[in-house]
């Protein structure tokens, strides 16, 4: 599965939030480990202008 660049670093903040939140150092370092491979896949996918997918019923009418 394709994720878009704007995925992948909203992933990245997640992780940073995390990270900022635990106070076991082993979980904080694989948090920032986890957050620097999806900043890393988030240059990789605007590289290839990955986008989301289109939201079927984003604009629906009711």
């Amino acid at each position: 599965m394709i994720m878009s660049a704007n995925y992948l670093r909203d992933r990245a903040e997640d992780c940073n939030r995390l990270a900022r939140q635990e106070s076991d150092l082993d979980m904080r370092s694989m948090l920032a480990d986890l957050e620097m491979d999806y900043r890393a896949k988030a240059v990789h996918a605007a590289a290839n202008g990955w986008r989301d997918p289109p939201r079927y019923f984003e604009n629906a009418e009711i």
